[in-house]
C-alpha cells in the first residue's frame, strides 16, 4: 500500500500535479504514514507506554509497517519544510516549526494517548489504596476496638447495646459522609443530642431531619430543648420515640414523639423544672414556643418551634 502511494504521488507530480498547491502531496504522504504507523504503534507498547514491546513488534510482522509509515511521515514534513511558499524567511521559521511539531505529535498520538490514559490509570489506583487504607484505619480504630469491647462486657446487655448503637452512628456517618462539625450543623447537633440520650438510657429513637443550617445561639437552645424533651420521652414514655426535625426559611420546627403513657400536661408541678424551664422557657427566651400535646393513657408530642433569626 505504501509503495503503490508513493508511486501514485510521484506519477502525479511527474504528468498531473503543475496545477496541485504545494501542500497537497506531502500531505497525502503524511495521511499515508498514519495509516501505517498508527496501529503498529498503539500495539507496540501493549498496557504501558514506558516500556516497548520489541518482541511483540516484531512477532506480529508489524515492523516493516512502522519503520515504512515513520519514513514517510518524516519525508512528508522535510518536503514541506523545504517548500519555498513565501519569500519571508520568519514567516516559513515559524509556519514550518509549528508544521513540524504538529506533525510529530501526531504520528506519536498512540504513544502519548496511552501515556496520558495511564497516567490517569496510576492515579486512580493511587486514590483507590488511598481510600482502602482510610476504610482499614477508620474498621480499626472504631469497629475492631468496640467488637472488643463489647466481647469484653458481653455479661451486661445494656453495655453491649449501648455499645452497638454508638458504633452504627459512627457508621453511618463515615458511610454516607454525615460527619460534620455541630457548630456548623443542626442536623449533626440534633443527632448528636439524640444519640447521648440514647446512650445515656438505652432506647432506641427514630430520627429524622431535614434541612441543615450553621448553628445559631436559637437553634442551638432548640437542640437543649429537643435533648430534654427527648430525654423525658425516654425516662418516662414507652416507644416507640420518634424525633423529626425540619429546618425551613423561617424556623426551625421539632416533633418528638412517644407511645405512651401520656399524662395531664395543666398538671405539671411548678417544680417540674425540665418541662417549665428546659423546654418551655428555654425555646420562649429565644423568641420561640413549644407545645405539649398529652393525655393520660395516650401518646405524648413535645412542638417546638423557633424563628430563624440572622445570628
Amino acid at each position: 500500500m505504501a509503495l503503490l502511494a508513493i508511486a501514485g504521488v510521484l506519477a502525479f507530480d511527474r504528468w498531473g500535479g503543475e496545477d496541485l498547491p504545494g501542500w497537497m502531496i506531502p500531505l497525502i504522504l503524511f495521511l499515508v504514514s498514519l495509516a501505517l504507523t498508527w496501529s503498529p504503534l498503539d500495539g507496540a507498547f501493549g498496557q504501558d507506554p514506558w516500556r516497548l514491546d520489541v518482541p511483540g513488534l516484531f512477532r506480529r510482522d508489524d515492523w516493516w509497517r512502522l519503520l515504512v509509515g515513520l519514513a514517510l511521515g518524516i519525508t512528508a514534513l522535510w518536503w514541506f519544510a523545504l517548500w519555498d511558499y513565501t519569500d519571508r524567511m520568519w514567516v516559513r521559521s515559524i509556519v514550518t516549526t509549528i508544521v513540524v511539531i504538529i506533525g510529530l505529535g501526531l504520528m506519536l498520538a498512540p504513544w502519548w494517548m496511552r501515556a496520558i490514559r495511564q497516567v490517569s490509570i496510576e492515579r486512580q489506583a493511587r486514590i483507590r489504596e488511598h481510600e482502602r487504607a482510610e476504610i482499614a484505619a477508620h474498621l480499626h480504630d472504631s469497629v475492631l476496638q468496640t467488637l472488643t469491647l463489647i466481647r469484653a462486657r458481653a455479661t451486661d446487655p445494656d453495655a453491649v447495646a449501648r455499645l452497638a448503637r454508638a458504633q452504627e452512628r459512627d457508621l453511618r456517618a463515615y458511610l454516607y459522609g454525615e460527619r460534620r462539625d455541630p457548630d456548623a450543623s443542626v442536623a449533626t447537633a440534633v443527632a448528636e443530642a439524640i444519640g447521648e440520650v440514647e446512650d445515656a438510657h438505652s432506647v432506641v429513637v427514630d430520627t429524622v431531619t431535614v434541612g441543615d443550617a450553621p448553628l445559631t445561639e436559637d437553634l442551638r437552645a432548640a437542640v437543649a430543648a429537643t435533648r430534654e424533651a427527648t430525654k423525658n420521652a425516654a425516662r418516662h414514655g414507652i416507644g416507640p420515640i420518634s424525633v423529626y426535625a425540619e429546618l425551613t426559611a423561617d424556623a426551625f420546627e421539632v416533633f418528638v414523639r412517644d407511645a405512651g403513657p401520656g399524662f395531664d400536661p395543666g398538671a405539671i408541678p411548678d417544680d417540674r423544672l425540665g418541662i417549665r424551664q428546659s423546654i418551655i422557657g428555654r425555646v420562649a427566651r429565644h423568641g420561640g414556643h413549644a407545645e405539649i400535646h398529652s393525655s393520660e393513657g395516650g401518646r405524648t408530642e413535645v412542638a417546638i418551634s423557633i424563628p430563624r433569626r440572622e445570628s
